[in-house]
């Protein structure tokens, strides 16, 4: 018979959460606790887990989708309408310093009443309650006792030094989302592909570009590039460790739009006889140069790792050996035209160049309702090094649903600032083939992100056809 959507869901999350326990037993992890005063190994972006742990996180955080069949319709309105709250509490306690005044040691434990906050702070304990206690539902505080919040453990990730905290204080987002309706249903951009005719343009009354206004206003330029690094951060460890880089036998890598170079840095690292290049728009360069010198002092001396101006919308300059190109969250940016365009400026080697795309690879939100043995899919990675992902149970999406929700509301972020957004596998072979080149692989991370490789046609027999 049958099982109900109900049983299914129930079943894969007892399954999952029973195959994460016996993950964290295997690599020594303690038990995770929402209420720690401190970060768990696995908050850290440098941790690479076990692709078993790895897997079995995700099925466990896709079956949140136990809250859309059991919530009342009604309820999931109300609270989708009032979801804007949920960024401007946070920046309340960020801005405000109530995230720095519950980190400091002397309340980490304790925790502070609305009335102390009052007096640290000089705010209002009245609607500092109606604030906190939001929060509180949400998990990021934890009231100890009525009115007495302290900071719970993924509130650790928004104290300073943090890559949430850089995140959560770029601003804009909320007013660039105020204005989508309009951008996408004005007459005469309703159908523009141009990145001057976004809701970032209605939302901050400028006719330029997010990449023009930036280099206008230096101190947002800073906190954006700020925030964008630590999205690359989070992949980082998977990237190096999960796609077979040596394979590539490059005797250089170009990183196309490498920003400050840290992947660069990283990389040079493990491919000791490979010659790097990072490349960046001029106004980057001097803060690349010193980033390289103070973290690969070596590689700069020795002119392994090289740093050049160049505006990756030009052609490249035909490189000797090897040469594999890298844009790691960088065509995310572009529209499908100018990701062809960019493409194409790559010399047109046969065999010896390499393109290399490190981006989101967006899958469709489709069900199946046909039974998976996802715990015998979980048991085939025990102990397993080489990642591979699984497929999801039945009601679960194939993108896992709400574990995908992060990417999917930055691909709607993209759309409000670029016209651009996330695209499918589908949709990135289109670009591709219309650059002239053929996917040869994709590779799957222990990361919200992939790696796709790709020759100059005729060179390997493509994936898709």
């Amino acid at each position: 018979m049958d099982m109900s959507e109900l049983d299914v869901l129930q079943t894969s999350l007892n399954r999952a959460l029973d195959v994460f326990r016996e993950e964290l037993t295997r690599e020594n992890l303690p038990p995770l606790s929402t209420f720690s005063i401190e970060p768990h190994q696995l908050d850290a972006p440098e941790f690479l887990p076990s692709p078993r742990l790895y897997e079995a996180r995700r099925l466990a955080l896709a079956c949140g989708q136990l809250k859309t069949l059991l919530q009342p319709p009604y309820e999931k309105v109300v609270e989708q309408t009032l979801a804007p709250y949920d960024a401007a509490c946070l920046d309340i306690v960020l801005r405000t310093g109530i995230i720095d005044k519950l980190s400091e040691d002397t309340y980490r434990t304790t925790g502070l009443h609305v009335r102390q906050l009052h007096q640290f702070l000089d705010l209002d304990p009245f609607k500092l309650t109606a604030i906190l206690r939001y929060l509180a539902a949400e998990g990021w505080l934890h009231e100890k006792n009525e009115g007495v919040y302290a900071l719970n453990r993924p509130a650790l990730e928004l104290c300073l030094g943090r890559n949430g905290r850089k995140w959560a204080l770029t601003q804009g987002k909320g007013k660039i989302a105020d204005s989508l309706l309009s951008a996408i249903t004005r007459p005469d951009w309703k159908y523009s592909t141009s990145p001057l005719d976004t809701a970032f343009q209605l939302s901050h009354n400028t006719s330029l570009s997010l990449f023009e206004y930036l280099k206008a206003n230096p101190t947002k330029l800073q906190q954006w590039a700020s925030s964008v690094r630590t999205y690359g951060d989070a992949a980082e460890s998977a990237v190096l460790a999960d796609f077979p880089w040596k394979s590539l036998n490059s005797q250089t890598i170009v990183d196309c739009g490498g920003g400050q170079g840290y992947l660069t840095i990283s990389l040079a690292r493990i491919l000791k006889n490979v010659t790097f290049v990072i490349q960046d728009l001029p106004e980057v360069i001097p803060l690349t140069e010193a980033n390289v010198r103070r973290e690969s002092p070596q590689a700069a001396q020795d002119g392994r790792i090289v740093v050049e101006a160049h505006d990756f919308r030009t052609p490249q300059v035909q490189r000797s050996g090897n040469t594999t190109y890298v844009f790691r969250l960088v065509l995310h940016d572009w529209t499908d035209q100018d990701c062809a365009a960019i493409l194409k400026n790559i010399p047109a080697i046969h065999g010896a160049v390499k393109i290399v795309i490190i981006e989101y690879v967006a899958q469709p939100c489709t069900i199946s309702f046909v039974a998976q043995n996802q715990y015998g899919s979980l048991s085939m990675l025990a102990g397993a090094k080489k990642y591979a992902t699984t497929l999801p149970p039945p009601y679960v999406p194939l993108n896992f649903g709400v574990c995908a929700k992060m990417n999917l509301g930055l691909g709607v972020h993209l759309l409000g600032v670029y016209n651009a957004r996330e695209r499918s596998l589908v949709e990135w072979d289109s670009i591709i083939r219309n650059a002239g080149l053929q996917i040869t692989s994709v590779c799957p991370l222990r990361a919200r992100l992939s790696v796709i490789e790709c020759d100059i046609v005729n060179c390997r027999k493509p994936v898709i056809e």
